[in-house]
């Protein structure tokens, strides 16, 4: 049975290779969304002048719209990560979100992003919701749903340096899993931001000692922080009885290194794909590089080849935003697949791009939100 695809006419046509957002059975993933209407413009009335209020609120309407549009809502919510371009702006953001979150709030990450595909855009969110009124917070911050569970660690507590402030997070996310019973082994994908990029050997050797052989999957990027004395935050999912680690000859697992990939029950984890050995490779390279290790993954786990859900994506500079779109296209199909794609910086300085994916056994059946095609106009 082919993906299932439901028509709007009410979100931005997109300008790449992507859909707004997919479901599978209760799990909705919404790719980036931002504050423009349906014909490209951004929310705002003045001028020249980049509206941050006006788009944060259209970015949140949007998200309404599409979550109404696979039968979910906004309490269903357990992950949302803001991305906005000026960290002047992050308070007028913080505002509007606690407005539309006023109770039941997701585990939320503010993270900076340099710049955004369309130009003027101030702030992009991509949020993952189950669906059924089964989410609930816990005392000591987290999301669970069900057997999953959602989290944004912090260092908070910490008021030294890079090091402190690492340790103080693994310990906060510990505090979080155990207070509604979830351990380390159950952790299956971290999302880590790191202020300065050059504390990456830092946080890898860290968290190495901090998970032991059961390092999940994770991906890694330098950007700005919701604080400005933050060295790092952490995004956390973990699935009761945690994954198995899924390899490749493209993408061998290393002990006491992070999963290439986890399999947990039906959902796949891809841990963010980049570095490559060949120093030269422009960013279509590179992507299409990054493409052959998802896939040999996502065949290693035993999935078909459609499987996928979202990718998140990472570009070092955004004057690579064609050449990643000539590697990337090619490697996914009608209908696509919703994304996030954002500048950022990378632990390896050769790398342009990186890529992370979820994928689900069952994958190549789920709901696509997608515009509806332009009809040609024809004269008599």
């Amino acid at each position: 049975m082919p993906r299932e695809v439901i028509y709007t006419d009410q979100l931005m046509r997109p300008i790449a290779h992507f859909s707004h957002a997919s479901r599978i059975d209760n799990l909705i993933h919404v790719g980036a969304s931002a504050g423009v209407f349906p014909d490209l413009r951004l929310a705002g009335e003045a001028p020249g002048q980049v509206d941050m209020e006006a788009q944060t609120r259209r970015m949140f309407a949007n998200l309404k719209t599409t979550l109404d549009l696979l039968g979910g809502q906004m309490s269903d919510v357990v992950r949302l990560k803001a991305y906005v371009a000026d960290t002047r702006d992050i308070p007028k953001y913080l505002a509007i979100y606690a407005e539309e979150f006023p109770g039941l709030r997701p585990a939320h990450s503010v993270v900076g992003s340099w710049d955004f595909p369309l130009p003027q855009a101030a702030v992009e969110i991509d949020t993952t919701a189950i669906v059924g009124g089964q989410a609930r917070a816990t005392p000591a911050g987290a999301m669970v749903a069900g057997e999953w569970h959602h989290a944004t660690a912090l260092p908070i507590g910490s008021n030294g340096g890079a090091d402190r402030q690492v340790a103080a997070t693994l310990q906060n996310l510990k505090t979080m899993l155990e207070d509604a019973g979830f351990g380390l082994g159950d952790v299956c994908n971290l999302h880590v931001t790191i202020a300065d990029i050059r504390d990456y050997d830092l946080v890898v050797d860290a968290c190495t000692r901090f998970f032991g052989d059961r390092f999940p999957t994770w991906t890694v990027v330098g950007a700005p922080l919701e604080r400005p004395e933050f060295c790092i935050g952490i995004e956390s999912v973990a699935i009761k009885g945690g994954g198995q680690v899924i390899s490749s000859e493209l993408s061998p697992h290393l002990p006491g290194r992070p999963a290439p990939a986890m399999l947990a029950g039906d959902t796949l984890f891809l841990s963010g794909q980049g570095t490559p050995d060949d120093a030269d490779l422009s960013a279509e390279q590179q992507a299409r590089a990054i493409w052959k290790r998802l896939h040999a993954l996502i065949e290693a786990a035993g999935f078909p080849k459609d499987s996928l859900l979202r990718t998140n994506n990472v570009l070092t500079d955004w004057r690579d935003f064609q050449g990643f779109n000539r590697g990337y296209g090619p490697n996914v199909a009608k209908p696509y697949v919703p994304r996030a794609t954002v500048v950022g910086a990378l632990p390896d300085r050769r790398a342009r791009v990186q890529t992370e994916g979820i994928a689900h056994r069952n994958g190549s059946h789920s709901k696509i939100v997608q515009v509806a095609p332009l009809v040609e106009q024809t004269g008599a």
